[in-house]
């Protein structure tokens, strides 16, 4: 059995992570395992454990961490928050990883969505949820969905084309701004 040795790229991950918000109690965590137990994501996708997000933040494998794709799988549902002993939030966690990953400018179907999502909401003070889809897959992905997107019109569940802005736009954007300037 031929063993890859683990070397940390960022020993000082760890202390990045903690002071980005939502990573405060990073250090505290045990390793019980709890948070991934309780985790319904974990259930769909082998490739996303919490537990090991954590550990391997803390052995300071910052480029595993940030590049991997599972980082965007969590579904904010919050059971590893409610089940953790020792109060870590590990959701809250997984979020400051997203963020500094998106800070970064890091690629990725996840990181798409998120910036999509993000310039619907200042666009239009809501998602307009064709424009969020086709961003987020582009001309690709939505071909791999195959027949779905049909399917889906044929059903009436196809998000509107045109977009529709909230009448209060203004003031959405205005709240965006205040907290991007915000420290």
């Amino acid at each position: 059995m031929v063993r890859t040795a683990v070397r940390p790229d960022s020993p000082t991950f760890w202390k990045e992570v903690a002071a980005t918000p939502g990573g405060a109690a990073l250090a505290t965590c045990i390793q019980c395992n709890t948070c991934t137990s309780s985790c319904p994501v974990e259930a769909l996708d082998a490739d996303f454990n919490v537990r090991q997000f954590i550990a391997r933040i803390r052995l300071g494998l910052r480029e595993d961490v940030l590049s991997d794709e599972a980082i965007w799988s969590c579904a904010r549902c919050y059971a590893c928050v409610a089940h953790c002993p020792k109060n870590v939030r590990p959701g809250d966690v997984l979020e400051a990883v997203r963020h500094i990953a998106l800070r970064e400018g890091r690629p990725g179907p996840g990181a798409r969505h998120t910036r999509a999502f993000a310039d619907s909401v200042r666009r239009n003070g809501r998602i307009h949820e064709a424009r969020v889809t086709f961003a987020s897959l582009g001309v690709r992905g939505l071909l791999r969905q195959g027949l779905l997107p049909v399917r889906m019109m044929l059903r009436g569940k196809a998000p509107a084309l045109r977009r529709h802005p909230i009448k209060s736009v203004a003031e959405v954007q205005t709240l965006i701004r205040a907290v991007e300037e915000s420290p």
